[in-house]
C-alpha cells in the first residue's frame, strides 16, 4: 500500500504539479528568503532581535501556512476542483493556530522519541502521520486530530511507519545534498545569499510535495478503506 501511494502520488504530481507549484510558489519564496536571512545571521554570529523575530515569523507563521495551503490545494487538484488561488490563502488563516499547535506537539513528541534511541521517534511519527490532514481536511480540533491519527494509523501501523520513514529519508537526503553543494566555499559566510535562498526553497518544496501527494494519497486510501469496511 505504501509503494502504491507513493507511485500514485507522483503520478498526480506529474499531472498537476505545475499548477500546484505556481500556486504555492509565493510562500516557498517567502520561506526561503526568511530562512536565508536567519542563516546569514547565525553564520556571522551576530544575531539581533530582528533576526530572532524573522526566525519566529518563518517557523510560526510562514511554515504552517505553507503546510495548510499545500494540503488544501493538492486535495482540490486531485479531486479536479477549481478555485482561485487567493481562496487558499484566504481560508488557510482559520487553520493557522491549530496547525501551529499540532506542529509544536508533534515536533516535541517525535524529537523526544528520536533522543530515546531513534526507534521511539519513528513509532511516534507513524502514529502522528495524519494529524494535519484531519485538522485541515476534516476541520477537527487539535485533540481530535491526534486521536483520529492514532486510531487510523494503528490499524495499519507498519505501512504508516514506512511512509513516515520515507518522508524523513527523502527530507534528510535532500538537505544533505544541498548542504554538500555549499561545502565548496571556504566558509559558511562566503556562501552567496541567492544560493542559501535557493537551497531553503528547494528543501521546503521537497517536503511540501511529499506531504501533498504521496502522504496525502496514503491518507485518502486509508480513509477510503475505512468507508468500505
Amino acid at each position: 500500500m505504501t509503494l502504491q501511494a507513493i507511485s500514485k502520488g507522483f503520478e498526480h504530481f506529474k499531472n498537476v504539479g505545475l499548477k500546484f507549484s505556481l500556486y504555492i510558489f509565493p510562500l516557498i519564496i517567502l520561506f526561503g528568503f526568511l530562512a536565508s536571512l536567519g542563516s546569514a545571521s547565525s553564520f556571522s554570529g551576530d544575531i539581533s532581535n530582528a533576526d530572532i523575530t524573522l526566525l519566529l515569523l518563518n517557523n510560526f507563521l510562514v511554515s504552517p501556512l505553507v503546510t495548510i495551503v499545500a494540503i488544501l490545494l493538492a486535495n482540490d487538484l486531485i479531486e479536479n476542483k477549481s478555485r482561485d488561488v487567493l481562496v487558499y490563502y484566504a481560508i488557510s488563516w482559520k487553520f493557522l493556530i491549530k496547525i501551529l499547535i499540532l506542529s509544536l506537539i508533534t515536533t516535541m513528541i517525535i524529537g523526544i522519541g528520536l533522543i530515546l534511541f531513534i526507534i521511539p521517534g519513528i513509532l511516534f511519527a507513524g502514529f502522528l502521520l495524519f494529524v494535519n490532514y484531519f485538522a485541515i481536511l476534516e476541520n477537527k480540533s487539535v485533540m481530535e486530530s491526534i486521536i483520529s491519527s492514532y486510531e487510523k494509523s494503528k490499524s495499519n501501523f507498519l505501512q504508516c511507519i514506512l511512509m513516515a520513514s520515507f518522508f524523513w529519508i527523502i527530507t534528510i537526503l535532500s538537505i544533505t545534498s544541498l548542504s554538500s553543494l555549499g561545502s565548496g566555499y571556504e566558509g559558511q559566510e562566503q556562501i552567496p545569499q541567492i544560493f542559501t535562498i535557493f537551497a531553503s526553497c528547494l528543501a521546503i518544496y521537497v517536503q511540501v510535495c511529499l506531504i501533498s501527494f504521496p502522504i496525502l494519497i496514503f491518507y485518502r486510501k486509508q480513509k477510503l478503506n475505512k468507508i468500505e469496511d
